[in-house]
């Protein structure tokens, strides 16, 4: 570890506190505008595209180009967002088009420059310290999903989301002073060839090639794809859902739940001892995950939906770390990226789906079933109880769901199997 490392460190650090504060405002934001989950979706969905279409294009840019100045250009792009904004809050308008504008652009300028350190780890530390730079980044995101959720929860309704759109610009500039006193050289390596990246594109089959030649590898990553699809639509609602119980504290409480989770979670994964096979660890830990949505919906509580909250994301790295280290364990060290890549590509195609499909969900068709079918409908409400129904039985339905998907998946013996 070095000084520039901790320079860069403690500059995200700060920064992304920041942009975090302006991502919870705009959502309370956006459904106090329309009291809908379905443009909260949408917005979701926003944030989540850059990562489909443009992440073959930031890998490049990243490679090509001096790593600090990308990191530059994608901060100030994400602040200049974020004033564009508060300017646009000072006219007393609400136009929805806007909103996903600015998400979505703010989205890619948070990728590119995610991209872009991820691929400076390399060169900002030594190659023996590479593992405890990962932790200390595992540290940023923990904390910050922990601290932002309740502070943003406790200032929207004294100062508003104009007032967090401050706050975020203040940590840029602060961040931005830390971040510009590390040396260009100590992100990218001038030496490195460039020729190595010319044939990503036309490689990048090869990735899938080798997953569908393994049976066992193929299963695991319809799974992990199908198993998201369920998380996702059910996880898009948790912030209407917490609204429309509370106010912005009570959702700064299920985030800060949340972050709780993942940073517990995240300890206990780094700590423990494998007692169990891979393959049956995630089968466990899915079937916990898919537990975890049905508690978040069985009752109008927030005590149900901050318990079920943290269990879910408590469980989250503790499946993703044994999937990966998995995925490591069977891939040749030669096809790692193009596999890791094909993987991840199947996995974010997925979400935009479950994000377009969990507002009219919530919003449409579970209200018209309820309609349509009474006797059905007094059955639910017997056991559910009535009040945000429409929202609750998305989280049931995708917990059952989610359970039943393991247990075909993990029945199959080359999967059960894999390792």
């Amino acid at each position: 570890m070095n000084k520039h490392f901790y320079f860069v460190w403690v500059s995200r650090f700060i920064s992304i506190l920041g942009s975090s504060l302006t991502t919870f405002g705009v959502s309370v934001w956006v459904y106090g505008e329309t009291g809908k989950a379905t443009p909260m979706a949408v917005t979701m969905l926003c944030s989540i595209l850059p990562s489909v279409i443009f992440a073959p294009l930031s890998g490049i840019v990243c490679d090509y180009f001096n790593r600090k100045k990308v990191i530059l250009i994608a901060d100030s792009t994400a602040a200049t967002m974020s004033l564009l904004l508060l300017l646009y809050l000072m006219t007393e308008r609400f136009d929805f088009g806007i909103i996903c504008a600015f998400t979505f652009i703010n989205a890619t300028a948070n990728m590119l420059d995610n991209n872009a350190y991820q691929a400076s780890l390399s060169t900002l530390v030594r190659e023996d310290a590479i593992k405890k730079a990962g932790g200390m980044n595992q540290i940023i995101d923990s904390i910050s999903s922990m601290i932002a959720p309740i502070c943003a929860g406790i200032l929207y309704y004294p100062v508003g989301l104009k007032g967090l759109l401050v706050i975020d610009l203040c940590t840029f500039i602060v961040a931005m002073f830390l971040f510009i006193r590390v040396p260009a050289h100590a992100f990218s390596d001038s030496k490195q060839e460039k020729k190595e990246h010319e044939n990503i594109f036309e490689n990048i089959l090869a990735g899938f090639q080798f997953i569908f030649a393994a049976r066992g590898l193929t299963l695991l990553m319809l799974f992990f794809a199908g198993f998201n699809f369920f998380l996702n639509v059910s996880d898009s609602l948790t912030e209407p859902l917490v609204l429309s119980l509370g106010n912005s504290f009570a959702m700064g409480l299920v985030k800060t739940a949340g972050g709780v989770g993942v940073f517990l979670g995240s300890l206990f994964i780094t700590q423990k001892g494998m007692k169990h096979s891979y393959s049956k660890s995630i089968f466990l830990s899915a079937v916990i995950t898919g537990a975890s949505l049905c508690v978040m919906g069985i009752r109008n509580n927030l005590y149900t939906i901050i318990i079920g909250e943290f269990i879910f994301l408590f469980v989250t790295p503790i499946v993703n770390t044994l999937a990966g280290t998995l995925w490591i364990l069977k891939t040749p060290k030669e096809l790692q990226g193009r596999v890791y890549a094909a993987r991840s590509m199947v996995a974010k195609c997925i979400i935009p789906l479950s994000y377009l499909l969990a507002g009219p969900t919530a919003d449409r068709w579970i209200p018209m079933f309820l309609q349509n079918y009474p006797n059905a409908s007094k059955a639910i409400e017997l056991v559910l109880k009535e009040e945000n129904l429409h929202y609750r039985l998305v989280y049931v339905i995708a917990g059952i769901t989610a359970i039943v998907f393991a247990l075909l998946f993990f029945a199959q013996k080359d999967l059960r199997h894999l390792d």
